[in-house]
């Protein structure tokens, strides 16, 4: 295990990392860290100096993303449009995929929906419903492993499969702490996704 120091509102935590790729790096630090979800933190050993920010703090254990990670792009709409970002085209947006489930409901309807991923322009899902509305405000529900979200989606986009309807919506609004879940089940997902290629 390689040593290293995390810089965090001026206190140093030295720590191990226990796992160094370019999207994650899980640090067991010596004492128990005060670091707040989202935080951004320095770390630095002799090779590199990086800004990374804090995606989930266990006991000792801190899972960190670099701050320019495209998950850190994933949050609530801030009322610019989607189609905005799409004419440009030379700009290209990584996309995560998913398979978890979840809820949508309006008003007493709750239809059950297969979450199949998720990027800086909303969540994707699919559902064998043609009366979900567009341009509709749904309180929902998504599994991120033992936790649960509850995100506000506005539904902008539907097409029509094979066996199913795939939608797109954006996020019109998520507390911080079920962003901070999703963005952590997120990357832990990659994560899995990647260890099983």
């Amino acid at each position: 295990m390689k040593d290293i120091q995390l810089l965090h509102k001026g206190k140093v935590y030295h720590g191990q990392v226990g796992y160094d790729q370019p999207e994650l790096m899980e640090v067991t630090v010596m004492e128990e860290p005060h670091l707040p979800d989202g935080d951004s933190v320095l770390c630095f050993d002799f090779k590199r100096r990086q800004t990374m920010r804090v995606l989930h703090n266990f006991q000792s254990k801190v899972i960190l993303a670099p701050s320019d990670s495209e998950l850190f792009h994933i949050k609530a709409s801030s009322g610019s449009k989607a189609e905005e970002w799409l004419v440009e085209e030379s700009a290209t947006f990584t996309n995560f995929k998913l398979n978890t489930y979840g809820t949508i409901t309006d008003d007493f309807k709750i239809s059950a929906v297969r979450i199949s991923d998720v990027s800086r322009f909303g969540i994707g899902f699919e559902v064998n419903d043609f009366s979900i509305k567009m341009h509709h405000v749904y309180n929902s529900m998504i599994i991120c492993d033992e936790e649960c979200i509850y995100p506000k989606l506005i539904v902008r986009y539907a097409h029509i499969l094979e066996k199913t309807i795939r939608y797109g919506a954006e996020i019109h609004s998520i507390s911080s702490g079920d962003l901070n879940k999703l963005r952590y089940y997120v990357a832990m997902q990659q994560f899995k996704h990647t260890m099983l290629v």
